[in-house]
Formats: C-alpha cells, sequence, structure tokens
C-alpha cells in the first residue's frame, strides 16, 4: 500500500510552492496551513461549512492531542484562495499512475478498455462562475417560465475494468466533447488502449487522429444519419454483420484540414451490427480490423462496458456530491471537482486488496464487492488520520480494511435496469429521470 507516497507529498514543501497562488501565501504556520486546508477540501461534505470545521478542529484536537482554536467560514474561505485546483489534478494524476505502475490492473485481450464520456453539472449562480464557465437559459416543461442558470461541462477519461480515471476536465459548457478529447483526453492514450465512445463523438478527423497521431484502438458507436456505405448494417436482417470500408474526407474543407494536420487521407475502418435484448439494433466502427483479436460476437459486450462511465458519473454526482459545492468562485469549483476525482481514483487503489480479498471468497452464492458508500465515507473520515498526523498508516490502512468488509454487497450477474422510453408517454423520460436521481441520492459524508 502506497498511502505513504500521498502523505509525504501533501505535507512537503516542494508540492505546496508548486500548488499555492502566489508565493507569499502559506508561508507562516497559522491555523489553516496548506495541508490542512488541502485535506478539509478533499473531505468535502453536504454539511454547513461551518458545522465542517467546527467538527474538524474537534476531532484534530483528539488526533493531535492540542487545544485548537475554532475557524471561521471566513477565514477557510481567505485560505482557500491561496490554494491552486492543480494541487487537487495532480493527486489524482498519481493515483491514475500507481494503479498501472504498482498493481496488476485488468485488460479486454490485451487491451486497457477506456472511455471517453461529458456531462453537464449546474454551478452556482455566481459573477466570477459566470464569467469563467457559461449561463443557460432553460424552460419549465409545464409552466410558462424560464431561468438562467450557469453549467460547466465535466469530461473524463475513465478506465472501465478497473475504475480508474485517467483524465479529467471541468470548462466552459460551450466547449464541444470532440474539441475536449482532442485537447485533452487524447494525450493519455497509447498503444493497446481501445477507447470506447458513444454516437456524439465519431468523425474522420477523429478516427485517424487516435490511430495515426496515438497508436491505439477506438470503438464507436455511429448515428444512423453517418455514411451512406454502411446503412445496411442498422437492419437487422442484413446477413453481412461485419464489414470493412475504406474512408475519405467528404468535403473540400475537411480534407485541407486533415492535411495541415499531417493525418491519412483515407482510412481502413470496420463496422460491426450489434443486436441487443430488446431488438434495438447499433452500428459501431473500430480500427482493429482482424477479426482474430477481436471477433464479431466480441463487440457487444465490449461496447456494454462503457456504461461503467455512466455509472461513474452517478457516483460523483449523487454518491460524492459533486454539484453540493463548496465555496463562490471558479477556483472553489475546480477545486471541488478535482478534489472529487482524487478522492474517487484513491477510493480505487485503496480498496484494492479488500477487494480481492472478497473475489477469493468462495463460501458465498453471489460473489461480493465493496460497498462503495462505506469505502468513501471511510476514507474521508480517516484523511486526516492518514495524511497529516503521525499514525502509522499500515495500523489505520488495516483498521479501514476491518470497516470496508463489514458491509459488501451482492454482484448480481447480468442485471440490467432498462432506462426510461420516450415513447412511454409525453414527458415521461424527464419525469422518470428526475424520481430516479431522487432515489439514488445517497451521499456518503
Amino acid at each position: 500500500m502506497n498511502l505513504e507516497f500521498f502523505k509525504d507529498k501533501i505535507l512537503s514543501n516542494k508540492f505546496k510552492s508548486e500548488n499555492k497562488m502566489n508565493k507569499e501565501d502559506f508561508t507562516r504556520n497559522r491555523k489553516l496551513p496548506f495541508s490542512k486546508v488541502l485535506l478539509t477540501v478533499v473531505r468535502k461534505s453536504v454539511k454547513s461549512i461551518q458545522n465542517v470545521l467546527n467538527e474538524t478542529q474537534k476531532y484534530l484536537s483528539t488526533l493531535l492531542d492540542e487545544d485548537l482554536e475554532t475557524i471561521s467560514k471566513s477565514a477557510y474561505s481567505q485560505a482557500r484562495d491561496k490554494l491552486n485546483y492543480t494541487a487537487f489534478e495532480e493527486l489524482a494524476n498519481d493515483a491514475s499512475d500507481m494503479m498501472y505502475r504498482d498493481y496488476d490492473y485488468k485488460t479486454y485481450k490485451g487491451y486497457r478498455l477506456l472511455a471517453i464520456d461529458g456531462s453537464m453539472v449546474t454551478l452556482p449562480n455566481n459573477d466570477d462562475i459566470k464569467q469563467e464557465f457559461c449561463t443557460t437559459n432553460v424552460v419549465n416543461q409545464y409552466e410558462d417560465k424560464s431561468k438562467t442558470i450557469v453549467q460547466a461541462r465535466v469530461s473524463v477519461l475513465y478506465d472501465v475494468l478497473n475504475n480508474i480515471t485517467l483524465d479529467s476536465i471541468i470548462t466552459n459548457s460551450k466547449i464541444g466533447e470532440i474539441t475536449i478529447a482532442k485537447d485533452n483526453h487524447f494525450k493519455k492514450l497509447n498503444k493497446n488502449d481501445l477507447v470506447i465512445m458513444d454516437r456524439g463523438y465519431p468523425s474522420y478527423e477523429l478516427f485517424t487522429t487516435i490511430i495515426t497521431q496515438y497508436k491505439a484502438d477506438f470503438l464507436i458507436r455511429m448515428k444512423k444519419s453517418c455514411y451512406k456505405d454502411i446503412q445496411f448494417l442498422f437492419d437487422k436482417n442484413s446477413e453481412l454483420k461485419d464489414t470493412i470500408i475504406t474512408l475519405k474526407p467528404t468535403t473540400k474543407k475537411l480534407t485541407n484540414e486533415i492535411i495541415e494536420q499531417n493525418l491519412p487521407l483515407e482510412v481502413k475502418v470496420r463496422f460491426v451490427q450489434v443486436i441487443l435484448e430488446d431488438g434495438e439494433v447499433e452500428v459501431l466502427a473500430t480500427s482493429v480490423l482482424d477479426n482474430e483479436v477481436l471477433e464479431t460476437k466480441d463487440f457487444k459486450e465490449l461496447y456494454f462496458k462503457r456504461w461503467k462511465i455512466e455509472t461513474f458519473y452517478e457516483i460523483i454526482k449523487n454518491r460524492l456530491s459533486l454539484e453540493n459545492f463548496t465555496g463562490l468562485s471558479a477556483l472553489a469549483i475546480k477545486q471541488d471537482f478535482y478534489a472529487t476525482i482524487f478522492i474517487s481514483n484513491l477510493e480505487t487503489i485503496v480498496v484494492q486488496s479488500s477487494s480481492e480479498e472478497l473475489t477469493n471468497k468462495t463460501n458465498t452464492k453471489f460473489k461480493q464487492k465493496i460497498n462503495k458508500s462505506v469505502s468513501f465515507n471511510t476514507i474521508k473520515n480517516y484523511c486526516f488520520e492518514l495524511f497529516y498526523s503521525n499514525k502509522d498508516i499500515e495500523v489505520i490502512f488495516d483498521e479501514m480494511s476491518k470497516l470496508f468488509l463489514t458491509s459488501t454487497v451482492q454482484i448480481r450477474p447480468n442485471r440490467k435496469f432498462k432506462r426510461p422510453s420516450p415513447l412511454e408517454g409525453k414527458n415521461t423520460k424527464g419525469i422518470k429521470s428526475a424520481n430516479f436521481s431522487k432515489r439514488k441520492k445517497k451521499s456518503v459524508f
């Protein structure tokens, strides 16, 4: 267990100097030093900030055997303004690197399965936040009313087999998902990565960029309105289920853009038909042309694994209460977002050994897994003990592992949740989605 790495880093002067807003910040040993502010942000709670500060001081007084003064919300807010969000981004990346460096991570036929997807989050309506992000006008479906809200787009590159985020960003909602993927997520791709994306991503430029610049492969669901040469695959009665087609830029403008980027002017892409249990037809595009590497029958299972990124968003939005932002500045928004990504990656690392212990159990009808509500709560509760106190990390980790194993959940194979259909009635989908989110919202801290 490499938790000592994070402790040493969080407490180091080098990390502090690289991740504070100004040179003169955090130079004195005040009530709110760099590491204490950072860990308080990591322990993000749905409680009021003042209650969190009061509880933290009481907890630390016992942990450190010191008589600590109370801290005001104002003092904490001023201290947060000195802390750059890049600290949390760096810690999240460290946890991701640790997974592939120190653990036996899972692959599918030799491929890392990496999904890319974006989501919108609603932010506090504040001038500083509006300037950094973007406002959106929303209309009530049932009343003749509308209002302006502030939204940001978040996007992640997520390993669906190992539950780890390799890259993440929160940015202006006007920036498109494809632009974010090319400018950010693709830089993390390597050979033997298979990046999975939904219908909003496919394009000639994207296909050729992944293959030629990053030597990776892709699996992308196609829209029905895409290339005419593959329209026959959307007919479930088609005898041909798997075909390879040579694509070329379709316009002069695109051709010029491809030439400017030194991308090839033609590319072979394999298109595969997948029929779901309800009869719906999906057509998937992939750069893996060899049927001996990935067979036609593999693609239904492969694309279904993309669902894990949807589950990830459900976890950070509902369990980790991402949209319950704890500050009213663009900096605070970024701190909360990247701290949430860090705690998610840290949880994946921390529960590794306990998860292996559960996997090896043979006396249960169904396999067991760690209850994420318990694991996230435990990590947040033990955050200061792990990274701020002088207690032995191995002793702390043993205590945490016992808590992980006290409340496990069963893994029920082939369990599926049908999405509400828009055909079930006007506005039904929106109502069901809202009610579903309410039922699923179980904050962990």
